[in-house]
């Protein structure tokens, strides 16, 4: 697909903006020419696939003298022509998401960039990240602005920081969608009601000596234009069977766990080409699987279907939403999560080599929409029976170190909250140890019963996935 822009003619006869095509309606102007002169007309092509393509293009002329040397009835000569172009790749955009140790709630987003053009040095100029929850912040501060420069095929990765804002539990997207689609699936009357607004955070890195205003109208059109071509695309083949006239009273532009990010780069020197790249949709992974939860009928007002055929499509509708959930490309996260902090370490005696090391550990909520009940059991390495399925693999001793005190905490963790509790480990032998064995076993409060096949439990038991290294020294 091309975009082509070029000098529009306004009514009033000035040149109008040439914002990405969108007001062009003519690439030639209105222009009389005489025997044997000739016009110059720019034209800036944005190619969005790579590959070589052919560009059709027509040029309608006509006499300015009354005579008939034009055959009767025909008024305009018109030129068709092709042209040939190959559009070569300049850069290669890449993004991964990876857990934060230090905060559960965070992710570790990286922008991989490789400079696949040959024989020219580009340098970055800013980043600029779009989304409706998450904060983007740089891994590495610097007092001074750093100049990113790329050689020909060379790569480089940017690590930031995906730090969610305080914002209203109850103003959200996945909440909207799953009440939308509750009344779509099962009741009389289709949704009408659009999604609220929501207040969207503007995150911006700059890499190069002067940034970019993110918030200008005409960067804040492309990157909206950008989300909405994609998120269309998305819902046509997800949900076939749900008209698109729909999409807008069901799904909302924007939701809480994605992220769009664009790219500003130049040549080196600040001369010569300049570019951007955008990535829309980076998915940072959901708590759980929302969709299903919109497949439960309601507790009433469940509209009843009288006819086989019209019951038959409901099903049908149910089955084919549930299977897009279950092939869904979104990545999964653990509902509630576990970390631990070395917070101190003291020697019991002086003639004693045993140490004793105070553990932060922090219960995180990821669900935006349930509380839960837990309890937290800390399980030590000569509890043999239980080390090997709470234990993740690690090299670090075991045998050189116990939890003592309490070991069974029992606790509530609000909606997107966290719950901090004490622990003390018990160490015979200075040095790092790994100290992440625990249980956690948790219950949603006041969640009701599921009355849908397709509805998941909301009880779960987890267990950590890596080493939890702690420093033990004096």
């Amino acid at each position: 697909m091309f975009v082509l822009a070029g000098p529009a003619i306004a009514s009033d006869g000035s040149a109008a903006g040439t914002e990405c095509g969108v007001k062009s309606h003519a690439l030639i102007p209105v222009e009389t020419l005489g025997p044997g002169e000739s016009l110059l007309v720019p034209v800036w092509i944005r190619g969005d696939r790579v590959g070589a393509h052919t560009l059709s293009m027509a040029i309608g002329a006509s006499t300015t003298q009354s005579t008939r040397a034009l055959t009767t009835g025909c008024k305009m000569r018109t030129r068709k022509f092709e042209i040939d172009l190959v559009v070569t790749p300049s850069l290669r955009v890449n993004a991964f998401v990876r857990p934060s140790v230090q905060n559960p709630h965070e992710r570790i987003l990286g922008i991989e960039i490789e400079n696949v053009q040959s024989g020219l040095d580009i340098q970055l100029v800013q980043s600029t990240f779009t989304s409706g929850h998450y904060e983007l912040l740089p891994l590495r501060t610097d007092t001074t602005p750093r100049v990113v420069q790329i050689g020909s095929k060379q790569t480089v990765n940017l690590m930031y920081k995906a730090r969610p804002r305080a914002r209203d539990v109850q103003a959200q997207p996945e909440q909207f969608t799953i009440s939308a689609l509750q009344q779509y699936i099962f009741a009389k009357d289709k949704p009408t009601a659009v999604p609220a607004p929501i207040r969207l955070v503007h995150s911006n890195a700059v890499l190069g000596h002067q940034g970019i205003d993110s918030t200008h109208s005409s960067l804040q059109a492309y990157i909206a234009r950008s989300q909405a071509h994609r998120r269309r695309t998305m819902l046509c083949n997800a949900y076939p069977l749900i008209p698109e006239k729909f999409h807008s009273a069901l799904f909302p532009l924007y939701e809480t766990f994605g992220i769009d990010f664009v790219l500003f780069w130049s040549e080196t020197g600040g001369k010569g080409r300049t570019g951007h790249h955008s990535i829309t949709g980076i998915d940072l992974g959901v708590p759980h699987d929302y969709i299903n939860e919109a497949l439960t009928p309601p507790a009433s007002g469940a509209a009843r279907m009288w006819l086989k055929d019209t019951e038959h499509d409901r099903q049908e509708l149910i089955q084919s939403i549930a299977n897009r959930s279950a092939a869904s490309a979104h990545r999964t996260e653990r509902t509630l999560d576990v970390a631990l902090r070395l917070t101190g370490v003291r020697r019991v005696s002086e003639a004693d080599a045993l140490c004793v090391a105070d553990i932060e550990v922090s219960v995180y909520n990821h669900s935006w929409q349930h509380a839960y009940n837990a309890t937290l059991r800390l399980i030590s390495p000569s509890e043999s029976d239980q080390a090997s399925e709470t234990k993740p693999e690690s090299s670090g001793p075991q045998a050189a170190w116990t939890w003592c005190g309490v070991t069974t905490h029992t606790l509530s963790v609000d909606p997107l909250g966290s719950v901090c509790v004490q622990a003390q480990v018990a160490c015979s032998a200075l040095g790092i140890i790994d100290v992440g064995m625990w249980e956690l076993s948790a219950t949603a409060v006041n969640a009701t019963a599921a009355t849908s096949p397709y509805a998941k439990s909301l009880e779960c038991k987890l267990h950590p996935l890596h080493p939890s290294f702690i420093n033990v020294t004096i």
